[in-house]
């Protein structure tokens, strides 16, 4: 109840709101039959290719990932007005904060709490910017270091010179979107595409009537919408010469504008029904901008990288109150001791603030390098790395007053990986790799995993991976300063870095039209940050490792292609994600995840593509309760030549709506594409 209680006090504080892989002894076969190196997809992982993506008639990035196996995107809560409607990103049942988003191999200035990391970041890319989407399920702390405890995203963009230049719209109840990609083909040495991107986020409106902390929450509740704007320049050059070296610089721009609307609350108060939130609002604007500077090149047994980049994020947020005066409202109320009404009066007052607001800017800079050497039964890769981030803003502000003021806090860390892809013999491959990482606010930590791979035959493998992740303290969890709604919250630079163990073992096959995976997981963490409250004054709270938490289950896809024109295709996920330290489910979690999908293509340039896909979940666990329920969605393209694709299509055709869970209903949408 305290952790509950803290967590709702903190989410008022204003803020914004397929073709599977396939493993085989030495490479990787994706859809678009490009090559992967055995290092890099020993774990259980799949890839959303374009043509996926354009199959359901995904207009972002979230909905690209709609059929991943093992992700859940699962929206906030009606209880948390700082996620509000947003997706959080949890592989294998991890936190959303326990999943690394790497885009192009560099990760993102974004927000660093547990109820804001990983919310909104995918709504920053553009989705005709993106050329496929690896997800990696389980820890690859040995690999990617902090925040890759369940698994990583990784997000591939196209590069220039493809000849690939479009410009589209789509049109739906959810969104209107208006895109371009101006990337013509390569001539000479220097490659240029520039793109962009404006989505209009439509208002949905849900249901609310719930009591949470003793307050009756009743109307209206609309989570976040408005305008996301986008703007990308991305350039290559090409030096053509012997190492088949390359050198590319990409600059993108995001921001935007976005509202929430909030329904109102109430309390008993001796009888008297008192009004604490009415017609409340808030808007929260955010601006991203992100550079990276990447060489590559490579000879017959060498292949080589190294990147610099640069992110930032600005965000600022307002909220308003319509709440009649507290003071005026407990006017006449006679009191069973002899405590001052105006006291409680001020303390609610506090607590329901007419107008608070908040402002952040975090920094990220980054480097790494990478060699890549093959040798007849070696591949060897070493790796380092080197990261600093910057958090100002006014929640680290240490005032014992009502005024905001901003501080500032930063951090870095550097690492070292080394990792051997072993070929036993023809048939086994053995794939061990060590981290070294070191942290100005941890020590030397050491990471280790280690795979097998049995080639059974040469359709057949049997995979085992034994893995450790890890997650360095958060900034904000080390230093913040939070004086809000009559308590207060310290952060606890002591806090050590949570730590998994994740253990699997599977199947692999491909045998003609028929290709699939099963795979038994087990993956305990500990030192879990969670709150405490003081024991000399129940309104503070301080961040601490207090939390164990163990999470295994069972996961499997198949796809079988019923002919040249159709394929169909699904996974099942089981799930049991326990709180050991509270001996209890963890929330916003299935037990049973299906994802099933069919599609067709007619083969022909002037013919008929979609897809038609469901997600069924069963005792999906949110405010002490189970929900199970089904979306079955249907898009479809028909295509005049390379030029023009008219999309169609529903989500949620069944109209199934749950409002504690901001399930909207049934949508429709529409879009036209050109391409030259």
């Amino acid at each position: 109840m305290k952790r509950l209680m803290i967590a709702s006090i903190l989410s008022l504080f204003p803020l914004p709101a397929s073709a599977q892989v396939y493993t085989l002894p030495a490479v990787t076969v994706m859809a678009d039959k490009v090559s992967q190196k055995e290092e890099e997809t020993f774990q259980a992982h799949q890839v959303i290719t374009r043509r996926d993506m354009e199959q359901m008639g995904a207009s972002n990035v979230t909905e690209a990932l709609a059929m991943a196996e093992g992700l859940d995107m699962a929206s906030g809560s009606q209880d948390s007005q700082t996620v509000m409607g947003s997706r959080q990103l949890m592989i294998r049942g991890m936190n959303t904060n326990q999943t690394l988003v790497l885009v192009d191999g560099h990760r993102l200035a974004d927000e660093d709490t547990a109820s804001s990391q990983n919310m909104t970041l995918l709504d920053r890319l553009s989705l005709s910017d993106v050329e496929d989407i690896e997800v990696i399920r389980g820890p690859a702390g040995a690999r990617y270091g902090s925040d890759a405890m369940g698994g990583v995203i990784r997000i591939r963009t196209r590069k220039p010179g493809s000849g690939d230049s479009l410009a589209g719209f789509r049109l739906g109840s959810g969104e209107n979107t208006a895109y371009f990609r101006m990337n013509p083909m390569k001539e000479g040495r220097f490659h240029l595409a520039i793109d962009g991107r404006v989505t209009k986020e439509r208002a949905r409106t849900f249901d609310r009537d719930s009591m949470s902390r003793g307050i009756h929450y009743e109307g209206k509740e609309v989570p976040s919408y408005g305008i996301r704007r986008y703007a990308g320049l991305d350039g290559l050059y090409d030096f053509q010469n012997a190492v088949h070296g390359s050198l590319r610089w990409q600059a993108h721009y995001y921001e935007e504008d976005q509202s929430m609307r909030f329904s109102d609350g109430s309390m008993n108060f001796l009888g008297r029904q008192l009004v604490l939130q009415k017609g409340e609002r808030s808007r929260t604007s955010r601006k991203l901008w992100d550079t990276s500077l990447t060489y590559e090149g490579g000879t017959n047994r060498n292949e080589y990288s190294g990147q610099v980049y640069y992110s930032r994020l600005k965000k600022y947020g307002e909220t308003w109150n319509g709440r009649p005066d507290i003071g005026n409202q407990m006017a006449g109320i006679s009191l069973p001791r002899p405590i001052p009404l105006a006291l409680i009066a001020s303390q609610l007052s506090s607590l329901f603030k007419t107008y608070d607001y908040d402002s952040a800017f975090y920094e990220r800079w980054g480097m790494d390098v990478k060699d890549t050497m093959t040798f007849r039964d070696h591949e060897l890769t070493f790796w380092g790395e080197w990261n600093k981030d910057i958090y100002r803003g006014t929640r680290l502000s240490l005032a014992e007053d009502d005024e905001k003021r901003e501080a500032g806090h930063e951090r870095k860390n550097g690492a070292l990986y080394g990792a051997d892809t072993w070929k036993l013999n023809s048939r086994l491959t053995f794939a061990p790799s060590l981290r070294l990482e070191k942290g100005d606010t941890y020590g030397l930590t050491f990471i280790p995993s280690a795979g097998l791979a049995l080639a059974v035959n040469p359709h057949l493998q049997v995979k085992v991976n034994y893995g450790k992740g890890f997650r360095a303290p958060s900034i904000s969890e080390m230093y913040i300063h939070l004086t809000h709604m009559g308590v207060r919250v310290d952060g606890n630079p002591d806090l050590n870095p949570e730590t998994s163990r994740n253990l699997d073992a599977g199947l692999e096959w491909q045998d003609g039209r028929n290709s699939g995976s099963l795979y038994w997981f087990d993956q305990k963490v500990k030192d879990l940050i969670d709150y405490e409250e003081s024991s000399f004054d129940r309104t503070r709270y301080q961040y601490v490792n207090r939390k164990r938490a163990e999470l295994k289950g069972v996961e499997g896809n198949i796809r079988h292609a019923l002919s040249e024109k159709w394929t169909i295709e699904g996974s099942y996920t089981y799930l049991d994600g326990r709180d050991i330290s509270g001996d209890s489910r963890l929330s916003n979690r299935s037990r049973h995840t299906l994802k099933a999908g069919l599609s067709y293509d007619s083969g022909s340039s002037y013919g008929v593509t979609g897809s038609i896909w469901s997600t069924f979940k069963k005792d999906f666990r949110f405010d002490e309760k189970d929900y199970t329920w089904n979306e079955l969605n249907l898009s479809l393209q028909k295509h005049w030549g390379k030029a023009y694709t008219l999309t169609l299509g529903l989500y949620n055709l069944a109209n199934r709506r749950i409002d504690a869970l901001y399930v909207p209903g049934r949508e429709w949408f529409t879009g036209l594409e050109y391409h030259w």
